[in-house]
């Protein structure tokens, strides 16, 4: 009996000795990762029409055409698809696609784009936490879940959506902020914003060290890049000003409703055009009101950023009448920072990503339930 178990417990010692939390965490971890990648791979035939309007739109600029007057149209015509309505780096992106690569190669090479964006979100979230979290399960898993999360899968995935490319510059601005880099904080705040518009509400935190040192050098050279660079990009449309900024900020101020919950609350004692007028007015104020509070309230308690742009996004997507799939995922990108970094024990952590995720794939279901055959 004892020669027996001295054999059974010599068997494989190296494999034994392989798995320590740290490297289990690291198999696992990796697992994860991979499936994500095999999934977005099996969802690659999906081409949403969103994808189709990326490709008509570089079509259009190299072709010589204005996208942007195309965008109000869309905009103004009840029963159209919306056209490209953001700053013009994404489709920068497409038209290289399309210059160097065969017509037939752009959904698929545009989708190995988008995934090489989330496996860039992935690395960078991990670099900012490796630091600030010291168990490997808490530093790895919620990482990793965010990457196979089904919002995520279906933005990015299926959809081809390119938030995730916004985030990467929004990351990188916060890992050069931390370290006080101010010039490639800057370079990499304006791509943010080139990429999608609405980074422009997460300007200000980034200001306020500077603000707080009275350093007018630094904030003098901040605005200069971040403006240079803006300047910069959008200067093929800066012939007709007015088209462009109204087909990348105005549309979105000006835009119907569409399933924003709080909208549709107060909405249903009213059913009349001005009452919707009216309540759209009243949630434009409130988010800029609840925008401006959280600033002065991140100077005065001198908040973490991460949590200042956590509550920023989920203030403007409760608020805004408009309610799109991949607004979650903007609120999920920085809440995996500031939870995983908290003082919550692991079994309140994992109830509560559990739960977000579970919801979130359930409001998708029902919304595409809706969409597809109606209430």
């Amino acid at each position: 009996m004892y020669e027996d178990r001295i054999i059974t417990d010599s068997k494989f010692p190296k494999l034994k000795a392989f798995f320590t939390p740290k490297n289990t965490s690291w198999v696992v971890f990796g697992g994860i990762i991979l499936a994500g990648i095999i999934v977005r791979i099996f969802l690659w035939d999906f081409s949403s029409s969103d994808m189709l309007v990326w490709k008509q739109a570089a079509e259009m600029l190299l072709n010589g055409q204005n996208p942007y007057e195309t965008t109000l149209e869309s905009f103004q015509i009840e029963g159209v698809k919306h056209f490209y309505a953001y700053f013009p780096l994404w489709m920068y992106i497409c038209s290289l696609v399309l210059l160097i690569f065969p017509e037939g190669a752009f959904f698929p090479l545009t989708k190995g784009l988008i995934l090489l964006f989330d496996i860039q979100v992935v690395i960078l979230l991990y670099t900012i936490l490796k630091p600030k979290v010291k168990d490997t399960w808490r530093l790895k898993i919620p990482i990793a879940i965010w990457f196979v999360t089904p919002i995520v899968l279906m933005t990015s995935s299926m959809h081809g959506k390119f938030d995730s490319l916004m985030f990467v510059f929004i990351l990188l601005a916060c890992i050069f902020y931390e370290s006080d880099n101010f010039i490639p904080e800057s370079i990499f705040i304006s791509l943010a914003v080139l990429t999608k518009p609405i980074a422009l509400i997460l300007v200000p935190f980034f200001f306020r060290k500077n603000l707080r040192e009275r350093n007018f050098r630094k904030i003098f050279s901040r605005i200069s890049i971040i403006v240079g660079l803006l300047l910069l990009f959008s200067a093929p449309f800066l012939h007709d000003p007015i088209t462009y900024i109204q087909g990348v900020l105005g549309v979105h101020v000006t835009r119907d409703h569409d399933m924003g919950p709080i909208f549709a609350l107060l909405s249903l004692p009213f059913s009349s055009a001005r009452a919707d007028s009216i309540i759209r007015y009243c949630l434009t104020g409130a988010i800029v009101v609840v925008w401006i509070t959280i600033i002065i309230l991140s100077f005065v308690k001198k908040t973490d950023i991460y949590k200042c742009m956590l509550f920023t996004f989920i203030a403007f997507n409760s608020l805004y009448w408009v309610f799109l799939v991949q607004y979650t995922v903007w609120i999920y990108v920085f809440y995996v920072v500031v939870t995983s970094k908290s003082k919550m024990r692991h079994w309140q952590l994992g109830s509560l990503t559990s739960f977000i995720i579970v919801f979130s794939t359930v409001m998708l279901a029902l919304i595409g339930a809706f969409v597809k055959v109606g209430l």
